[in-house]
């Protein structure tokens, strides 16, 4: 009996282990890097979305366009997200792009990040908002920063998205959001180009 309880103790603490580690051997998952068009790496849908559908003064617009010289991938031209966006409206203006992640389980990565460059000819933020949304109907969202007309990567580390205390569990995300308000860009209408949405492990 008593090596019963000692091997069931041994099991138990096992697992226990495993489940502590299970991050150190997951994999960063790609979200989305536009080969596929609007659909993410996920098979899931990316679109646009805007707070007020009658105010045509703004809004934001998704084109997947050919690029040579992403950061990282110079031997070859690149399919990558062309987000041009405005909210330069006569009231409060908040629009975006999506991402739909269909109940995807984020706690095993740490950080979200991705590509991005903006269109010096054209101007663009050099800040805007990423939110995420459970389905527990919580969201949370956290300022990304640091943007320049070179390509680079920048990322959110998860547990940001946690600390507002809107959102704590982040085992069933339902959507990703890339969101423009007049009230965080520093440049209320521009161009952003972006690529290789993921969540990492690092």
């Amino acid at each position: 009996m008593g090596r019963m309880i000692r091997i069931g103790s041994a099991l138990l603490f096992l697992s226990a282990i495993l489940v502590l580690s299970a991050s150190a051997f997951a994999k960063d998952l790609m979200v989305a890097n536009f080969e596929r068009g609007d659909i993410s790496d996920l098979g899931t849908m990316i679109g646009t979305w805007t707070s007020n559908t009658l105010d045509y003064s703004q809004g934001t617009t998704i084109e997947i366009i050919q690029v040579y010289g992403v950061m990282g991938k110079t031997g070859s031209n690149s399919h990558v997200a062309k987000v041009t966006y405005d909210v330069a409206a006569n009231g409060p203006a908040l629009n975006g792009i999506y991402i739909k992640l269909n109940n995807l389980d984020l706690r095993p990565y740490k950080n979200l990040s991705m590509l991005i460059k903006g269109d010096a000819a054209k101007g663009f933020t050099t800040k805007f908002s990423i939110q995420l949304k459970n389905a527990r109907g919580q969201r949370s969202s956290c300022v990304l920063s640091g943007v320049t007309d070179d390509w680079q990567r920048l990322s959110i580390p998860l547990e940001q998205f946690k600390a507002t205390r809107t959102m704590w569990d982040l085992s069933n995300m339902m959507e990703l959001d890339i969101a423009f308000d007049d009230m965080t860009v520093d440049d209320k209408n521009g161009v952003l180009y972006i690529d290789e949405i993921r969540f990492t492990t690092d």
